[in-house]
């Protein structure tokens, strides 16, 4: 009887361990691995004598590496849970920044990013995820998920005003040694100490809720959307600090500027969750669409003015 009301008293306890960590390692992981490298970009092309199209070209290959890791990353999910998986992603991860900040030719460059993208595989939202889905139930992992989302959504709020003062005082490759020291000195500890190696439950088999899903117009629909929408947005958060920079603006202001989005991401999950209960998703979803893309089309014409970047 007392083994058991401990193990409840536990479970709670540990779940809130759990989501608190995640929420934590997950600002930190798209803080640093990802939102980040915006701000570097005008420090490297001029150290590195490379244009801003090839060192995108970097982040973009980070991110096509992780999405074809990402199978074998579930797979290891799957069959051992996350602890070592984040554990190991995280120490990669760091190492990785700290070869960044070494490198002095555009191939050192992409060879980093290749091994950043194995390492963001390992530590953010799908790792992360697949986290919570194994260890909630369903009537919990909404509000597991929710948790994190909304606390990481800060992520570029606090990392890119922080990652350009940083770059101001002390130079991109200092910048990112300190960036690695703090991310392995939180994100290691917490996902070995809070993440355990559970193991998701087993699943009926889900190829034929997938093939049905393939073979539905209405999928694709969503897909072609989706995929245009989470595109420009990634291009946007990638080369805002940039352009405000060549718009005039001084690039504290402008990592600050676009770190305003991680407040405005965090403000519209929120709402738009709230709107849920009154008006259909695909009409809110639709509405977003157009508001960024107004937005969008309004930066070149206001953006060099303070007053225009900032709104």
């Amino acid at each position: 009887m007392n083994g058991n009301s401990n193990q409840v008293i536990a479970q709670p306890t540990s779940s809130v361990r759990l989501i608190g960590a995640l929420a934590i390692t997950q600002t930190a992981g798209y803080g640093v691995l990802y939102y980040a490298f915006s701000v570097f970009i005008p420090p490297m092309s001029r150290d590195l004598h490379v244009g801003v199209a090839q060192l995108t070209g970097a982040l973009t290959l980070a991110v096509l590496v992780s999405g074809m890791v990402a199978p074998a990353v579930g797979h290891w999910l799957d069959r051992h849970g996350g602890r070592v998986l984040m554990t190991a992603g995280s120490a990669l991860g760091a190492l990785s920044l700290l070869a960044w900040s070494q490198v002095t030719s555009l191939v050192q460059l992409y060879l980093v990013c290749g091994v950043l993208g194995v390492a963001s595989a390992m530590v953010l939202y799908e790792a992360a995820f697949a986290v919570i889905v194994a260890w909630f139930d369903a009537a919990r992992r909404a509000r597991a998920l929710l948790a994190v989302t909304v606390v990481a959504g800060f992520a570029s709020s606090i990392f890119l005003p922080l990652t350009g003062l940083l770059v101001e005082v002390y130079g991109w490759r200092r910048a990112l040694v300190a960036l690695a020291a703090g991310y392995a000195l939180v994100a290691v500890p917490l996902h070995w100490l809070a993440v355990r190696s559970r193991r998701a439950p087993v699943h009926v088999d889900r190829r034929e809720i997938v093939g049905a899903a393939l073979r539905e117009r209405p999928f694709w629909l969503l897909v072609s959307a989706f995929l245009a929408q989470t595109g420009a947005l990634a291009v946007m958060g990638v080369l805002l600090v940039t352009y405000l920079i060549v718009l005039g603006h001084p690039p504290v202001f402008a990592a600050s500027v676009a770190g305003l989005l991680g407040v405005l991401s965090v403000t519209g999950r929120l709402v738009t969750t709230g709107l849920q209960a009154r008006w259909p998703v695909a009409l809110i979803t639709a509405a977003m669409f157009a508001l960024q893309g107004l937005a969008a089309v309004l930066l070149p014409l206001v953006g060099r003015s303070t007053a225009g970047a900032v709104g």
